[in-house]
């Protein structure tokens, strides 16, 4: 699993070279993609991103015939900070030209949404409401291709986590695709890890080049003036001269609880249980902050503790691995303009974002212990608060007990105790980074 974030890209570094990655293991040992969709849907940050890493992709559907869609999330207009020369709204411009230039030949429908450039990751939530209709509307056979969860630019992280969710709840295949990856990654990254490649021959290559040559505001600088300098570097394009790489992303899996949801809609009573409502009041009690920028309840079931710390939060997110468990969750969450939920496994990691909270109730349970350590740590390192409450009970489906999940919690390096409870029915505890 995921248990940190990759180092933010810098255009001016000069990377890793394209004959370093051709000899790493991954490269060479990646068999190729066998997948065959009836329809194609590439979800792209930035103009260029999906010429980049889905070109081959999209030109294998353009010749079997198979429809392609291309949603963009920005305009692009972040690329030159401090530009004398292209202000971003006619940067925008430029890069929205440049982009239809390049996929000209691919017969693609382009649906643009118009998001600022380089502030996806606060935007999750107008993200997932844009793509999700896309998501929603293709068959089961389609394929999603998005900018990799790990490739160190904020925005393609933020897209790429939230189209993979998108594609997982759909039960549809997501190929993620690297591109700043490449540049400050070492060829050890991506060992162990599910890559495929996508052969290009030579009339690809020339395609996919003369598709990069369009988008001139990247490869070439503006002006002389150090601002204007071209984003995409020569180590950059030779990386993506030949044969393009993606890596398949985390399908959805059955879960234990699925049958029950699907039953009973609120096996735990979740909505009316005294126990429930009364642990509720509790954690609500113990947070340290009267008022959260962002909270995510991981394992949030019916989220009828996520409607409520929507009532102290700029954003409240809830995410759970069960289809049928979020299902109920959007029910409880409906008409809270600030609340929403998606799927995700705990093995996942945390979402892509700046969460300030992160709640774990009851989940911890139920996790093998590297995927509660690796919770843990990820929102210490975000600087997040973290609050835990579980059952003292026993069952037969529990790995760890309340006390035992306690304990791996707070002997993780680097937080502190702010908040301990202990009732008699549950623990409650709140850790923030030391």
């Amino acid at each position: 699993m995921v248990t940190g974030r990759p180092p933010r890209f810098d255009g001016a570094d000069p990377g890793t070279a394209h004959a370093d990655w051709l000899a790493s293991d991954a490269i060479r040992a990646a068999p190729e993609l066998e997948l065959r969709p009836t329809a194609l849907l590439v979800v792209a940050a930035h103009p260029d991103d999906e010429v980049l890493g889905a070109f081959g992709s999209m030109l294998r559907a353009r010749d079997a015939g198979i429809p392609i869609d291309v949603v963009v999330a920005t305009d692009g207009e972040g690329s030159h900070p401090g530009s004398p020369t292209l202000p971003p709204e006619r940067l925008a411009a430029v890069r929205r030209a440049e982009h239809a230039a390049a996929l000209a030949g691919v017969g693609a429908r382009i649906h643009r949404l118009g998001l600022p450039d380089g502030d996806l990751v606060a935007r999750r939530r107008a993200l997932v409401d844009a793509i999700a209709p896309h998501v929603a509307a293709l068959p089961d056979d389609a394929l999603v291709v998005a900018p990799w969860a790990r490739d160190g630019h904020p925005d393609h992280e933020a897209v790429g986590d939230v189209a993979a969710g998108l594609a997982r709840e759909r039960g549809v295949p997501c190929a993620w695709t690297p591109i700043w990856a490449w540049l400050w990654g070492a060829p050890g990254l991506l060992d162990g890890l599910p890559v495929r490649r996508v052969p290009l021959d030579e009339a690809a290559r020339a395609e996919k080049a003369a598709a990069l040559a369009a988008h001139a505001s990247q490869v070439a600088p503006l002006s002389p003036h150090p601002a204007d300098r071209a984003v995409l570097s020569p180590t950059m394009l030779e990386r993506f001269a030949g044969d393009e790489h993606v890596l398949l992303a985390p399908a959805a899996a059955a879960m234990p609880f699925d049958d029950r949801y699907l039953a009973e809609g609120d096996p735990w009573a979740t909505r009316t249980s005294w126990y429930e409502r009364r642990k509720r009041a509790a954690v609500l009690a113990a947070l340290p902050q009267e008022r959260y920028r962002f909270a995510v309840e991981v394992g949030c079931g019916t989220a009828a503790l996520t409607a409520q710390l929507a009532e102290r939060c700029e954003r409240a997110l809830g995410v759970d691995a069960s289809l049928p468990g979020l299902a109920e969750a959007r029910r409880t969450l409906a008409g809270l303009p600030n609340a929403w939920v998606e799927h995700r496994a705990a093995a996942d990691g945390l979402p892509v974002g700046d969460p300030d909270l992160v709640v774990l109730s009851e989940l911890g349970s139920y996790l093998e212990p590297a995927e509660l350590r690796g919770l843990v740590v990820q929102a210490r390192d975000r600087g997040a608060h973290l609050v835990l409450c579980h059952w003292r009970g026993e069952g037969a489906d529990l790995r760890a007990s309340a006390a035992e999940v306690h304990a791996a919690a707070a002997a993780v390096p680097g937080l502190r105790r702010v908040v301990a409870h202990e009732d008699e029915r549950f623990l409650l505890d709140v850790l923030v980074p030391a």
